[in-house]
């Protein structure tokens, strides 16, 4: 059973705002941990519910990447503070532990715990191109290849796709690990 809904849904459902709101207060049952996404449970929030509730709260068409996306996917990495998603070009919302890259080229999906995930390749280089660390990169797309999410080829596939914004270290790091 999910325990994120959006405040549209459980009025959908036939509360009132109100009686949502009184659920969300610190004496009540349900955490609010967007707006307009609350946990439908008084357990403190797992990372499965705070991803859950970033894709409620970022709309249908995004997508979980990064750190996030790889580690769902089998990598073992350290994951950050922020949920790192992908949406459309018209996303508009934001939130202080959502970095929300706004994309005209949305990822296919793989789907995981019921969560919109990025590729592997895409994800891996999402995350890469946001690192400034050269050692941090090499072990990132290391990491990736060796946990077989994806291949070199794949992985230069999507930087000839992706934008050249930020992928100076990206390029470096691949030509040094799987030189050509």
């Amino acid at each position: 059973m999910a325990h994120i809904k959006s405040t549209a849904d459980l009025r959908e459902s036939g509360l009132s705002p109100r009686e949502v709101l009184h659920a969300c207060t610190p004496a009540g049952p349900w955490q609010r941990l967007l707006p307009g996404v609350v946990l439908t449970r008084p357990s403190p929030p797992t990372r499965l519910d705070r991803l859950r509730a970033v894709l409620t709260f970022a709309g249908p068409s995004s997508v979980i990447t990064g750190a996030d996306a790889l580690a769902r996917q089998g990598a073992a990495l350290p994951l950050p503070r922020h949920v790192h998603v992908l949406a459309g070009s018209n996303a508009r919302r934001s939130h202080p532990w959502i970095l929300l890259e706004r994309t005209t080229r949305p990822p296919e999906v793989v789907l995981r715990d019921g969560l919109r995930l990025a590729p592997p390749a895409r994800a891996a280089v999402d995350l890469a191109r946001r690192e400034l660390n050269p050692r941090a990169v090499v072990a990132l797309l290391d990491a990736v290849v060796d946990a077989r999410l994806c291949t070199p080829g794949e992985l230069r596939e999507e930087l000839r796709l992706c934008s050249r914004r930020g992928t100076a270290l990206v390029r470096q790091a691949l030509r040094h690990l799987y030189p050509t």
